[in-house]
């Protein structure tokens, strides 16, 4: 298709063409109307093709002109111009580039750039060119390049992809400006710094060091070659390090480790064995210098003998541990404090425990305040120049404090906690006047205790009694046992005697196990666990005591809980302490309506419950603290000795039990006995 432009072109050809052959043929004779338009149009295009080849030549020669133009520039530009192909060969070069690379234009042509390359900068060139070719965009950089003779100048690479509708792929054009001059300029200006900074750093004390990444020296200033005895050219391009002591080498080379662009540098403290013999203490400043990409290109230290800070420190250390020691070693609140300021400079540990710590104020800790306390006696001290003494009261206690001065800086204040002596002289008064009353009171009780005790030993003796006749009737038991088993085996009985014989028997046997349990229950304890059915115990008590709740109308109630197993206890104790729960059960209640409820239960199979519920009087909440205590009971001399709760709290706390109690005055009490299934027991 023919563009609109060149349709233009060929109409102003055409109009042209017309008025040219309009001139010409003015004056020729008509001839034939078909043949006549045919000339016309022959010569319409003859014209037009003289005109367009004009058109043409005009157009070459000022091609022409424009490339003479090009190459002019091309070739003279300052900047060297080549063609690079994707093998990296040279396929064009400007004249310049001849001139800078020492050659011939045409003596460049099809050989590869990387021979003009200065060899350690080569690396640089095929990176670049890598990153070129991944990302199409323009590469600047700076490298070395080699001219024919074998000398080299520094450049100003400019490398772009040509443009794709003429070049090949992989095809790249190159752009060099020479910048020695300016690299020079530069090397003069950094050699010149470099003096100076030399100049600085070896008229330091500080010992300085650089290290490449491979730890090889590359610079030391004079304090560190006298400091080591080393000479510079001898220990430049080596990797050496100071004698660093080994337990500390470690500890060194980790910190080195941790250096990132994010932490860069750190302070590091160690020991060094000098040449001279002795062990330094040296404080390094380390700093590490990376990369664009985050490499690490050179390390510097700077460090420091900090010998005599380390032996400072440590006296000051050990003085202050003297006085800590000092400090701590006082029994009471003891502070060391500067003068006037009464900031708080040492505290023991008494002291501590008050918040009483360096860098507070004294009056901070006592009173809380920035004032000082009113009783303070530290400005009479710095007048007087001798110890103040003062009794106060602060932080709820009774104080005797002291100020001693300790040097023209600071003194001594401590003080002594009164209060218990305080309190035990306010009250030594008060105790000597309740003396005449308390002793009227302690004799009185000690007849009542007298009473107890006789009371007690009745029941005492009343036991024994029992367990001598269980055994007496035991005997005759026996023998009865016998003849009716002789009875029943030998006697010519009918089946409804035989029965009558099993169950006198049957009998015989129930009055046998019920004196074995009243003789076992009035011996001494044995103090041996054994596995203990507490069910079974509860209905021994019941059918011992049957008679007692019949005639008395009392309804016991069991309300057993599932998975109640044997526990270990000693078996007699504890049936001495349900007989103490019952009895006080028993005699709490009235003769009518009257209810005792025993409740079982399992906690998480290691521990159960016996709660012992009666509806009776309860027990007044005055007295409910006092029902543990020895020798309390609000029953008459003759019914009760104040021991029996006592006791059965001090047997379940053997156990590793706990005996709870609910009661409300009129309502009733109920007594929780919590035992372990494993018990604990000690004597």
């Amino acid at each position: 298709m023919v563009s609109d432009t060149a349709k233009n072109k060929f109409s102003e050809l055409r109009q042209r063409a017309q008025a040219y052959l309009s001139m010409k043929t003015g004056h020729v004779e008509p001839v034939q109307e078909d043949v006549q338009k045919l000339l016309h149009e022959l010569d319409t295009y003859q014209v037009e093709l003289e005109l367009q080849n004009e058109d043409i030549r005009s157009a070459q020669e000022e091609l022409e002109r424009s490339r003479a133009r090009y190459a002019t520039l091309y070739d003279f530009a300052p900047v060297a111009y080549m063609t690079v192909s994707d093998k990296g060969m040279i396929l064009e070069a400007n004249l310049t580039a001849g001139d800078m690379l020492g050659m011939a234009r045409g003596q460049l042509i099809n050989r590869p750039f990387s021979a003009f390359l200065f060899f350690d900068d080569q690396d640089v060139f095929y990176n670049n060119r890598r990153k070129l070719l991944e990302t199409g965009q323009q590469q600047s950089f700076e490298l070395r390049l080699q001219k024919n003779d074998g000398s080299f100048f520094y450049g100003l690479v400019e490398m772009v992809i040509d443009s794709k509708d003429c070049a090949l792929p992989g095809q790249f054009l190159v752009m060099v400006n020479n910048i020695s001059a300016r690299k020079e300029a530069e090397l003069i200006e950094i050699r010149r710094l470099k003096d100076r900074y030399r100049g600085i750093v070896d008229n330091l004390i500080e010992k300085i060091s650089r290290y490449d990444p491979q730890g090889r020296v590359t610079f030391v200033n004079d304090a560190f070659c006298r400091d080591y005895n080393v000479e510079y050219k001898d220990i430049l391009g080596t990797q050496y390090l100071p004698n660093i002591h080994e337990e500390d080498l470690p500890i060194v080379k980790d910190q080195i480790k941790k250096l990132t662009m994010l932490v860069p540098d750190t302070i590091i403290e160690f020991r060094v064995h000098m040449p001279d013999g002795n062990i330094s203490w040296q404080r390094c400043f380390v700093r590490a210098f990376f990369d664009s990409e985050g490499a690490i290109v050179e390390y510097q230290v700077v460090s420091r003998d900090v010998t005599d800070l380390k032996v400072a420190e440590a006296e000051l250390k050990n003085e202050l541990r003297v006085r800590q020691l000092f400090l701590d070693a006082l029994p009471c609140f003891a502070l060391l404090l500067k003068n006037n300021s009464r900031q708080i400079l040492a505290s023991n540990k008494v002291a501590a425990k008050y918040g009483a710590l360096p860098g507070k104020t004294c009056h901070a800790i006592w009173i809380n305040d920035e004032k000082p306390c009113a009783w303070c006696r530290a400005q009479k001290l710095w007048e007087s120049g001798e110890s103040q003494r003062m009794q106060f009261w602060a932080s709820g206690q009774y104080w005797d404090a002291f100020w001693v001065p300790v040097d023209d800086e600071c003194y001594l204040h401590y003080a002594f906690d009164i209060t218990e002596m305080e309190k035990a002289k306010q009250a030594l008064k008060k105790s000597h006047d309740e003396l005449e009353e308390k002793v009227a009171e302690r004799t009185l009780e000690l007849r009542q205790s007298h009473a107890q005790l006789l009371h007690s030993e009745k029941l005492a003796a009343v036991g024994n009694l029992a367990a001598s006749i269980a055994h007496e009737f035991n005997n005759p038991l026996q023998s009865v046992m016998t003849i009716v088993k002789g009875i029943g085996r030998y006697g010519a009985l009918e089946k409804d005697e035989h029965e009558l014989v099993e169950l006198a028997l049957h009998e015989c046997h129930r009055m046998k196990n019920l004196i074995a349990d009243l003789r076992d229950f009035f011996l001494p304890s044995s103090g041996e666990l054994s596995q203990v059915d507490i069910h079974g115990m509860i209905d021994l008590f019941f059918l011992m005591s049957k008679k007692v709740f019949n005639n008395k109308g009392i309804r016991f109630v069991k309300n057993y809980g599932d998975n109640i197993v044997p526990i270990s206890a000693v078996e007699d104790q504890l049936k001495q302490v349900f007989l103490n729960l019952l009895n006080n059960a028993v005699e709490a209640i009235s003769e009518h309506d009257s209810t005792i409820t025993i409740s079982t239960e399992a906690f998480g199979g290691e521990t159960i419950v016996i709660h012992i519920a009666d509806n009776g009087c309860g027990i007044d909440p005055v007295q409910m603290q006092h029902i543990f205590e020895p020798f309390f009971t609000t029953k008459s001399n003759l019914k009760g000795t104040g021991l029996g709760l006592s006791v059965s709290y001090g047997i379940v706390k053997k156990h590793g039990g706990r005996i709870d109690v609910k009661s409300e005055a009129g309502k009733g009490s109920t007594f929780s006995v919590y035992l372990p299934v494993k018990s604990k027991y000690s004597e």
